[in-house]
């Protein structure tokens, strides 16, 4: 059974942005909110499952930090598997730019206008 894009979308915003620091989860939905201007809105029930889904595949590893203001924090690290599955994501979605690029050339010719 094939992944739900909407599962991987996610997966691959979290692995960027822990790929350039390690964090929290909530930290990760103000980011994600961020990054997407208001247009992909993340739950902390699906990113918390998310994440756990992600630690139990080995793509990240966690650490408990201890926060003197309030309760400590999970801060989540990327693997070397979570680096390479970030990668092969990136990659992908450089292919698919190519494909996206041409579907945009054609209807900026075809259709803009109408």
């Amino acid at each position: 059974m094939a992944d739900n894009p909407e599962k991987i979308w996610l997966q691959f915003l979290i692995l960027r942005l822990i790929y350039e620091n390690p964090t929290y989860g909530y930290k990760l939905i103000k980011d994600i909110n961020k990054i997407s201007n208001g247009k992909y809105i993340v739950k902390s029930g699906t990113m918390y499952t998310t994440l756990r889904r992600m630690e139990k595949n080995k793509l990240l590893n966690s650490i408990w930090e201890k926060n003197e203001s309030g309760p400590s924090s999970r801060i989540y690290n990327l693997t070397i598997k979570g680096k390479m599955k970030l990668k092969n994501l990136l990659k992908m979605v450089v292919e698919r730019k190519k494909i996206i690029d041409q579907l945009i050339k054609f209807y900026e010719k075809e259709f803009k206008e109408q």
